[in-house]
């Protein structure tokens, strides 16, 4: 099985270069790819073994290390993916509030020009919504235009 990344692997294999070399350039690739380019420099390093005669090498512990790499790596992109989701499920949930607060403020503005039964209750109200909205930094004059 050949990869994108085997004449690579094979470069460093072959190579007089350092091992930290490859590593840096291991570092290099995507994220996801890294444990399989791993996986085929093992391959690559038995093939080679074999060929010179050395036949008791002991790779296990390379596969588990290899595994336990790639299931930190998972852990991590399932991580940033529920980050994701949960910040548009909040996105969600703030459009919800900025419609519902939209919605009763036009109803506040509604009552108070049509001067519903309510329009007293509706200006008092009106007033301590705009307090609100300039305590948190969310008041915006053109909302209350009308009835200012």
């Amino acid at each position: 099985m050949s990869t994108k990344y085997t004449k690579k692997i094979i470069y460093y294999l072959e190579g007089d270069s350092p091992d930290e070399e490859m590593m840096e350039w291991v570092e290099k690739q995507p994220l996801i790819d890294q444990p399989d380019i791993l996986r085929e420099f093992k391959k690559l390093c038995q093939e080679k073994f074999d060929k010179v005669g050395i036949f008791n090498f002991d790779f296990e512990e390379i596969d588990r290390q290899i595994e336990v790499y790639e299931e930190a790596i998972l852990t991590e992109k399932l991580a940033e993916a529920n980050l994701v989701m949960a910040q548009q499920d909040l996105d969600k949930q703030m459009q919800l509030i900025d419609e519902t607060v939209a919605g009763v403020r036009k109803y506040v503005i509604e009552s108070i020009i049509n001067n519903e039964e309510n329009a007293e209750a509706m200006k008092e109200l009106a007033q301590k919504i705009i307090a609100g909205e300039k305590e948190n930094d969310v008041y915006d004059e053109n909302n209350w235009k009308e009835i200012l």
